[in-house]
């Protein structure tokens, strides 16, 4: 029952809504023209006349085409024949009342001016269409524009014809300005052609005239030579002393380390030193190039067996520390670790001093037992240099094997002199003297760049010159 209540409330206020609009529209409909618009003053008022058949069929047709929105038909203003009588069309009449006057049109009211000596008309059109009577403007309207000319000829500003070009150029040697008898140099002649016109127009300074070119240029006689200008005196210097010109800039050599030099082009066949720090973990492998060995790439070392300290016997997982050569009998291409070559472990000195065990190898993978094993890939590039100085003539390749970096303050750190005394640390203050002495050849080759050659002599090394009793280092 709420649902149909609502319906039928909202039905009925949309009921009265289209009622109240089509009140308001009709309200709207203009009953009677505004006051002071439309002026309709006849003096006498002709007798109404029958409606012809035309007028009541256009008064039909104008009643038929007004109608309004929802089917309100407008009241329709009645036709020019009409103006002066009192009675509108039949066809207006049946439907609803006329206005009391005619709408305004366009801001223009229409009187119908009757003269009371003429007799009472009942058409005020022509077939034409045309209102007779006077129209007068209640309102000022717009401005009208101007009256079109007859001929655009006449309303065309008059524009100044461009002077004429003379028939022979020589009638503008006229115009020409006097020839000036200042300008030209000594001796020179004026040439026709070379000054400027004299136009018409406000006068202005004369503008400077150029030399005239001679007609043979070698008659012209030498230009002359500026004497050199002698460096001004200072007026500050004692018996006007010419005053001393600034020191020029002098080009300095660059310093030595200025430039890079260029690195050397390394090769297969090479001589080769090798170079391994047991505590940094490195290979260094150095070529010689122009009489002195470079440092041509530091590998990793993947792994080492045992701590700081040479290898004393055999199966004590060490790896030895010394100054070693391998010659082309320890090379090993068939290496259960991929590529290998001996160390030449115990040389002569290990063999002076004791020392047992063997088969000390630098080779590929990374698992040691004593050696030192670079990786296959380490290993092969390591192995195919020594073996191209080998076949290329080298004798021996020097391997020195060092516990670290020799420098005093790693030997005194590591045999007790440093901090690790203190802490609790291992010492090795047993191989300070055997550090020390591997630190005489590790300095040789820093200071020349060669390696040194070492003798084996009881209990040390020397390097160079040995007595009869020490044994070279070599391989097998």
């Amino acid at each position: 029952m709420k649902t149909r209540s609502a319906y039928l409330a909202l039905v009925a206020v949309a009921l009265a809504a289209l009622a109240g609009g089509v009140a308001f529209l009709y309200a709207l409909q203009p009953v009677r023209a505004p006051l002071g618009k439309t002026a309709i003053a006849p003096k006498k008022i002709a007798p109404p006349t029958p409606p012809t058949e035309t007028d009541s069929r256009e008064s039909a047709e104008i009643a038929g085409n007004r109608s309004g929105l929802f089917g309100l038909r407008t009241a329709v203003a009645p036709s020019t024949a009409q103006v002066g009588s009192t009675q509108a069309p039949a066809a207006v009449r049946e439907t609803e009342p006329l206005a009391a006057a005619p709408p305004a049109i366009a801001g223009l009211a229409i009187t119908t001016a009757l003269d009371p000596s003429k007799p009472p008309q009942t058409d005020t059109t022509d077939d034409s269409g045309e209102f007779e009577g006077n129209i007068t403007s209640l309102d000022a309207g717009p401005p009208k524009p101007p009256a079109r000319p007859a001929t655009l000829a006449e309303s065309a500003p008059v524009t100044p014809a461009p002077p004429r070009r003379p028939m022979n150029l020589e009638a503008l040697a006229a115009l020409e300005s006097p020839p000036p008898t200042d300008g030209l140099a000594p001796g020179a002649t004026e040439q026709p052609g070379l000054r400027p016109l004299a136009l018409p127009g406000p006068a202005g300074p004369a503008a400077p005239l150029p030399p005239a070119r001679p007609r043979d240029l070698a008659s012209l006689p030498a230009a002359p030579v500026a004497p050199a200008v002698a460096p001004a005196a200072n007026a500050d210097a004692p018996n006007g002393q010419q005053a001393a010109r600034l020191p020029e800039a002098t080009l300095q050599p660059a310093p030595d380390d200025a430039f890079q030099a260029t690195p050397p082009k390394f090769g297969m066949g090479d001589p080769v030193f090798v170079r391994i720090f047991k505590q940094e973990g490195q290979l260094e492998l150095w070529l010689k190039k122009s009489g002195r060995f470079h440092l041509y790439k530091t590998f990793p070392v993947c792994k080492w067996s045992g701590r700081l300290g040479p290898k004393v016997k055999e199966a004590d997982y060490q790896s030895p520390e010394g100054f070693y050569s391998v010659s082309s009998r320890q090379l090993n291409p068939h290496s259960n670790y991929y590529r290998a070559f001996n160390v030449g472990y115990p040389n002569a000195f290990d063999k002076q001093n004791g020392r047992t065990g063997g088969l000390v190898m630098v080779h590929g993978a990374c698992k040691s037992v004593g050696c030192f094993a670079m990786t296959d890939r380490g290993i092969e590039e390591i192995y195919g240099f020594v073996e191209a100085a080998l076949r290329a003539g080298q004798r021996d390749i020097p391997v020195h094997i060092f516990p670290f970096r020799m420098t005093d303050a790693n030997i005194a750190r590591e045999t007790g002199g440093g901090w690790l005394a203190f802490v609790g640390g291992p010492s090795y203050a047993q191989w300070s003297g055997f550090w020390r002495n591997l630190k005489e050849g590790y300095d040789l080759f820093e200071q020349t760049g060669e390696p040194p050659t070492a003798f084996a002599c009881g209990d040390h090394y020397e390097f160079g010159a040995s007595a009869k009793s020490c044994r070279r280092i070599a391989g097998w």
